[in-house]
């Protein structure tokens, strides 16, 4: 008797975890799947501003933007969603002892990101995207103007990051690396990014 008291009391315990456990994560699916409260209640939205600077050898650039995302939570570590970005930069260039030309380039894309919490502030971050980009070629002299073209860029990032905030309105930081960023790229295939989230 007492060796099957000493095997029924583990295998009991076992099986009352096991049933506490199953019950939380159908309480939690079931929470994710019932659409009583709409569509929105699983949307979280962050994104980012653009704010830069650049100057050398008679060139100079101001560029201001921003990059929304929207992210759909299928539970509550893991997010899919779509994210956007429109900059505008004002260039200038010294093309003469006194006289400045200026243009006027914008740049914009759209992909689609993967989010999962690792911890309670920490991410893993995955995104694939095209940018539409605007740059400068050449001066016309004869025309006193700037000669700009268009090229398309496809970009995957992988990267992670860290999410603070109240519950309702927080910050992210995070770091990404560019898994397809050209060779003869002058930037490096690094991104630093900080931005505001709601209902993350």
């Amino acid at each position: 008797m007492k060796k099957i008291m000493q095997f029924a009391f583990p295998v009991f315990m076992l099986l009352a975890i096991a049933q506490n456990t199953a019950t939380a994560q159908r309480s939690d699916t079931d929470r994710y799947f019932d659409e009583s409260q709409g569509f929105t209640h699983r949307l979280w939205y962050g994104g980012g501003i653009i704010l830069g600077f650049f100057g050398a050898n008679g060139e100079s650039t101001f560029s201001l933007g921003a990059t929304p995302l929207i992210g759909y939570k299928i539970t509550d570590n893991f997010s899919v969603g779509p994210r956007f970005s429109l900059i505008y930069t004002h260039y200038r260039l010294q093309t003469g002892l006194d006289r400045v030309t200026t243009t006027n380039l914008f740049d914009y894309g759209i992909g689609a990101f993967t989010r999962y919490k690792v911890f309670r502030s920490f991410f893993i971050h995955l995104e694939y995207g095209a940018d539409n980009e605007e740059f400068v070629t050449e001066y016309d002299s004869f025309n006193d103007e700037i000669i700009s073209t268009r090229s398309i860029r496809s970009n995957a990032y992988v990267g992670a990051g860290y999410n603070d905030g109240n519950g309702i309105w927080g910050y992210d930081i995070y770091l990404l690396y560019n898994t397809l960023a050209p060779e003869n790229s002058l930037g490096p295939p690094i991104e630093f990014r900080f931005g505001l989230t709601y209902n993350f």
